[in-house]
């Protein structure tokens, strides 16, 4: 039997991290309300300019990038909501104890996925050795790691900015995924 002030602890560690889920989850929602709309106001100035026979060629692009980090933060949204698209025809015949017990173990899946991911972009950002470069020039030819190097096409912008929403996405995924570990969606009961 666990000590008495272990529940509570737990339990408080649990309802922080539901409501520092919830209050990620209320920022990825207005960031990528606000993504929806910039792309609209993009793809629009571009009609607009083409009807006026000078085309914003860069709007294309940076709608292409927007949709990205729009996709990325819907995405983490998703996993806070358990609203991903799953299928539940073994599930919703189950019980409810063995419902749970599933659960359990694709949050298990999805943490260890999300350390392979977060190991994978480790090595790919690799922020030691950025770090100890003296010359990020001279890193790219040493590593063939060009990631902090490569500009966009039209912007003018290195693309590392962009790319900056993947280490986001893990560690929000890991978050939202961590808060709700276990728990059935309300869908499902």
């Amino acid at each position: 039997m666990a000590a008495p002030g272990k529940a509570d602890e737990s339990n408080g560690f649990r309802a922080r991290l539901m409501r520092m889920s919830d209050a990620v989850a209320w920022v990825e929602a207005r960031f990528a309300g606000a993504i929806v709309v910039a792309i609209l106001g993009l793809l629009l100035a571009n009609v607009v300019s083409r009807a006026f026979g000078r085309p914003l060629i860069w709007t294309d692009e940076l709608a292409v990038y927007l949709m990205v980090l729009g996709a990325f933060a819907g995405a983490s949204l998703g996993l806070a909501n358990r609203q991903h698209i799953a299928v539940t025809l073994v599930s919703d015949g189950l019980g409810e104890h063995v419902r749970k017990i599933l659960a359990r173990v694709v949050d298990t899946v999805l943490l260890a996925l999300f350390a392979l991911f977060a190991w994978m972009l480790w090595n790919w950002f690799d922020p030691l050795g950025v770090l100890a470069a003296e010359d990020l020039q001279a890193y790219s030819l040493k590593s063939f790691n060009f990631l902090y190097q490569e500009p966009t096409t039209t912007l003018g912008m290195r693309k590392v900015w962009f790319w900056l929403i993947l280490p986001v996405f893990c560690l929000t995924g890991i978050v939202h995924v961590l808060a709700r570990f276990g728990t059935v969606s309300e869908r499902a009961q």
